[in-house]
């Protein structure tokens, strides 16, 4: 029906009066997206998922398919509006443009509201024998729902199913609120009375605009600096528990908060004379490690501590050929440790690094960790030292991430997360057997040692597999970082998330 309000104040009033979902907007652009197959013709510059949601109607801008669709096996592309939106309509823009005759003939639009939930039909999406290059649907009912999955059947001419955008009209429900993390609680040993903490935030539906960190317990005021920043430093602390609060605010206004606690030790019982250092731990010259311990370590014989198992790569090295000493700059994560890093007086955790190469063995290195040797080293650092068996994670470069794939494949019971950088993808059968655990890997998009094709294609990589695994707990992430070189491990370990990462998870 046709609106014709009999007034300006009437026009007003009944904007105002619109129920929410009637003045959508698509919500789907630039959002995150998967498609079961991309066209190999100039993969992936001139075809790609993306494309499919980027707001650019045009003949050249498209996403289009692999192989040929048919109804037994179709393809389909399907974006995640990352929160949930009241969906009030949709519209496809098939083909190559609006005058060359290839469009999709069968098709249908399915939703769901999270990778767990099974996909269900959009009510009115089930479309045969379309003529149409641009095909519109109006729900009779709004749905509430995040991803939306476009199920291509058959295609006109080639066969070859294409999009050029698929428009999801609605708006976000309440705003979500920030996710926040105020890092892991620390303590530090007088006479130090200074601490630095760095905090994370991410908003599911918007941007995060502001941060505020604040004293919220203490003995004394502790004088902090940089507060609405991420990272802020806490000076003239004096012995006993503090409290700080970090908040973050997004774009619409919503408000989420975490809190970390600082122990102050009077130091009447000594940290232990390594803590804060890297020290080497003897083991018979079988994987010699580098240790690094807390800077508190010891001060309170009662605390426990995560561990983190660090591994270098086949040709790398920690200690010195004699394995009486740890180099100046050990190769893996605990190369972050380092004197004169900011993290050692802050890192709350044991971090230990096994030596691969044997005593007086010279370069070059061609050195692998055994996956059961490497575990009975996890084990009896877990009873030499003061650790929460509860909070082992591992992470390497190169072959050490092949390290930590092989612990993840035969002990994965041992580790609460893995991460393997610059290096390919887990072998597991069945696969979902580790849909569950907490896996963040990373590498170079053009790294062939990395293959960011096997862990991250939308048809049959390992992160879309896990996607799809009934009891996938939406723990697994790969960042492909740009550059076409085996390297970038030691840029992803500064990165404050990444830390904070490996002492966060918990079995």
């Amino acid at each position: 029906m046709r609106w014709q309000p009999r007034s300006l104040l009437a026009a007003v009033l009944s904007l105002v009066a619109l129920p929410a979902w009637a003045q959508a907007t698509n919500v789907a652009v630039n959002k995150p997206s998967s498609a079961s197959s991309i066209h190999f013709t100039g993969y992936p510059t001139q075809f790609s998922n993306v494309k499919a949601f980027n707001g650019i109607l045009n003949t050249e801008d498209r996403w289009a398919g692999g192989p040929v669709a048919s109804a037994t096996t179709p393809e389909w592309v399907e974006v995640d509006l990352q929160a949930v939106f009241r969906i009030e309509g949709l519209t496809l823009h098939s083909g190559r443009d609006t005058t060359v005759g290839q469009q999709m003939l069968d098709f249908e639009v399915h939703h769901r509201l999270a990778t767990t939930a099974s996909l269900e039909p959009v009510p009115g999406g089930t479309v045969t024998n379309n003529t149409q290059p641009t095909w519109t649907l109006q729900l009779a009912q709004p749905l509430e729902t995040r991803y939306v999955r476009l199920v291509c059947k058959r295609a006109s001419g080639d066969g070859i199913c294409r999009v050029r955008e698929l428009e999801v009209r609605g708006v976000r429900l309440a705003n979500q609120p920030p996710t926040t993390f105020a890092g892991s609680d620390t303590a530090i040993v007088q006479p130090a009375s200074t601490v630095q903490l760095t905090g994370t935030a991410s908003d599911p539906d918007g941007t995060v605009a502001s941060y505020q960190w604040q004293q919220v317990l203490g003995p004394t005021p502790a004088t902090l600096t940089g507060t609405t920043t991420r990272t802020v430093t806490a000076s003239n602390l004096t012995p006993g528990t503090y409290i700080f609060r970090f908040t973050a605010t997004d774009n619409g206004g919503a408000v989420g908060a975490d809190t970390v606690s600082v122990k102050v030790h009077a130091g009447t019982q000594a940290a232990d004379a390594r803590a804060g250092k890297i020290h080497v731990w003897s083991r018979g010259g079988t994987y010699d490690t580098a240790v690094f311990l807390p800077i508190e370590y010891g001060a309170d014989p009662l605390k426990k501590y995560p561990l983190v198992l660090s591994m270098h790569g086949k040709g790398g090295t920690t200690l010195s050929s004699d394995h009486t000493t740890v180099l100046s700059n050990p190769e893996g994560f605990i190369r972050q440790l380092i004197p004169g890093k900011a993290i050692v007086t802050t890192y709350p955790a044991v971090v230990i690094a096994p030596h691969g190469p044997a005593i007086g063995a010279t370069p070059p290195y061609n050195t692998y960790f055994g996956h059961g040797p490497i575990h009975a080293l996890v084990l009896e650092a877990i009873t030499r030292f003061n650790i929460d068996p509860d909070r082992v994670t591992m992470t390497g470069l190169s072959f050490g991430g092949g390290g930590v794939n092989d612990q993840l494949i035969h002990f994965r019971s041992t580790y609460a997360g893995g991460m393997p950088l610059a290096y390919t993808s887990p072998v597991l059968t069945p696969l979902c057997g580790i849909s569950d655990f907490p896996l963040w890997a990373s590498g170079n998009s053009g790294d062939g040692t990395f293959n960011a094709w096997k862990w991250a294609n939308p048809t049959d990589g390992v992160l879309t597999q896990l996607r799809q695994c009934p009891n996938y707990t939406g723990e697994s992430q790969v960042t492909v970082t740009l550059g076409d070189t085996h390297s970038g491990w030691d840029e992803f370990w500064s990165r404050p998330e990444a830390q904070t990462w490996l002492v966060s998870q918990v079995r």
